[in-house]
């Protein structure tokens, strides 16, 4: 599909759907564009544009070059955003002269949101077009991160459980003796939440150092395309997002690795409950299984069977026998 965006009447317009209105056209933008499309286009702005396997190259040259009088800028876009099912795509900005052509393969919201912001402001240069989309994509972005931030805050208090701040009329009547009952936790699912955060984490850093490597080189081009001072500071600043962007999720990974390290604490401290527990148990059975078997045997002489509460006093032996170890191990605290 191909849209094209012109400057009609002091306004930033969609001016149709197809190659028409490409001589007065400020923006091409190309969606997942057929080889027939394709062609339209290089044959009529001369210009080679790149396939999605060319974009997707992690080369530096193969994203980030000047080629016939065209500057062609690729980058890792993220869609999808809602969910941790986020999904990397490339996009490549084509300046030629006073014409942007992007060509792209997803529909993320924020090149939606700035096409509906555009139509309703003044005009647009190619530069303004730019700078405005690589706004959009970087707050978007920053959204992605500020929702995930959260969301690790609520993983770590299902880890931790840690309780949440009431009111003395709102606190509920607690009886000292009992010891309050924690909900169990299913680590599974918590591991699985963190392997999905770290998943989404690695997209947004893979996405940022891209933006990073396009806005270096854009900041090169801007100085001899000349767009203005006011272009230029946008590009700076948004260097500087990009990077604090960057230290974001640089923290958001080191407090997956922590939670990551947590959960797998938390498991070996419930497999190490859970041992103690029958260990404690054959510790108690063990005595009275000794007296079983000593009572067991087929000895033709042993005068505890004939004697008239000899059986009586082998259970209280056993059942006492019992008892001790297991009042010690709670004296001592291990139970």
């Amino acid at each position: 599909m191909i849209r094209t965006f012109t400057n009609t009447d002091g306004r930033f317009v969609h001016s149709g759907d197809t190659l028409e209105h490409l001589d007065g056209a400020v923006w091409v933008d190309i969606l997942r564009p057929s080889r027939d499309e394709e062609s339209a286009v290089e044959r009529a702005l001369g210009i080679d544009v790149p396939t999605i396997e060319e974009m997707s190259e992690i080369e530096v040259s193969s994203r980030l070059y000047t080629e016939d009088g065209a500057t062609f800028m690729t980058t890792m876009m993220l869609s999808h955003t809602d969910g941790d099912n986020v999904m990397l795509s490339p996009i490549t900005f084509i300046l030629k002269g006073e014409q942007l052509v992007t060509v792209r393969y997803a529909e993320p919201r924020s090149i939606d949101a700035f096409i509906a912001r555009c139509q309703k402001n003044a005009t647009y240069t190619a530069d303004g077009v730019v700078t405005g989309l690589l706004e959009g994509l970087i707050e978007r972005i920053g959204d992605v991160l500020e929702r995930t931030g959260h969301e690790l805050d609520d993983l770590s208090d299902n880890i931790f459980v840690i309780p949440q701040p009431q009111t003395k009329e709102a606190a509920p009547a607690r009886n000292p003796a009992k010891p309050e009952k924690r909900k169990p936790r299913n680590y599974q699912s918590v591991l699985e939440q963190i392997g999905r955060k770290g998943d989404l984490l690695s997209k947004v850093r893979e996405s940022l150092v891209s933006f990073q490597r396009l806005l270096a080189f854009g900041a090169e081009i801007a100085a001899s395309r000349k767009p203005g001072k006011e272009y230029e500071g946008r590009i700076r600043t948004l260097s500087r997002d990009v990077q604090s962007l960057s230290d974001h999720t640089t923290f958001l990974t080191q407090k997956i690795n922590f939670l990551l390290d947590a959960t797998l604490g938390m498991i070996n401290i419930e497999q190490t409950g859970i041992i103690k527990i029958f260990s404690v148990a054959a510790v108690v059975f063990l005595p009275p299984t000794l007296i079983a078997s000593i009572y067991g045997m087929n000895f033709e002489y042993m005068p505890e069977l004939s004697w008239p509460y000899g059986y009586p006093m082998a259970i209280g032996l056993m059942i006492l026998s019992a008892i001790v170890p297991y009042q010690f191990f709670k004296w001592r605290g291990w139970l």
